[in-house]
């Protein structure tokens, strides 16, 4: 199934908790390579292009925003201002569904992200997870697949 031009799934991370979207990527590969998803990080942006833009040109087509939500990503201007804000006003008219995933404890009962369902129970973060940590990626990755493809 190909994706449309407005289904593709944003990644927004810290770039200093990179090793938990590669995580995300090695869980989502058997959804990207089916073509039941398409997803998009900063990972894409190629050397020379107007990075800005091209994160708001992703943004553009995002339908389902995916947030890996640490102290570092709560602590950044540039993701507040950039990523966090235009998604946030998105899903606010319904344009973009916001699947936020705590990551690490952080102080997200401070942040906009309080008013909205995260994918896990954030009482318990990913990092706090050590023998089921892969079962609740898979169960991450099945959240955002239902999401982009509703059955």
């Amino acid at each position: 199934m190909a994706s449309s031009s407005q289904d593709q799934i944003f990644i927004s991370y810290c770039r200093k908790d990179k090793r938990w979207l590669d995580d995300l990527h090695t869980h989502l590969q058997p959804y990207l390579r089916d073509g039941s998803l398409s997803a998009w990080s900063d990972e894409q942006i190629e050397p020379g292009s107007r990075w800005l833009e091209e994160i708001r040109a992703a943004l553009a087509k995002t339908k389902v925003a995916v947030l890996l939500v640490t102290p570092d990503f709560l602590a950044s201007d540039f993701i507040h201002e950039n990523e966090l804000t235009p998604i946030l006003k998105e899903a606010e008219s319904g344009g973009v569904i916001i699947l936020w995933i705590h990551v690490r404890a952080s102080a997200y009962k401070k942040s906009p992200l309080r008013n909205y369902q995260a994918v896990i129970d954030p009482i318990k973060p990913l990092a706090q997870m050590k023998a089921d940590r892969d079962a609740t990626w898979v169960k991450i990755c099945e959240v955002i697949d239902k999401t982009i493809n509703p059955r």
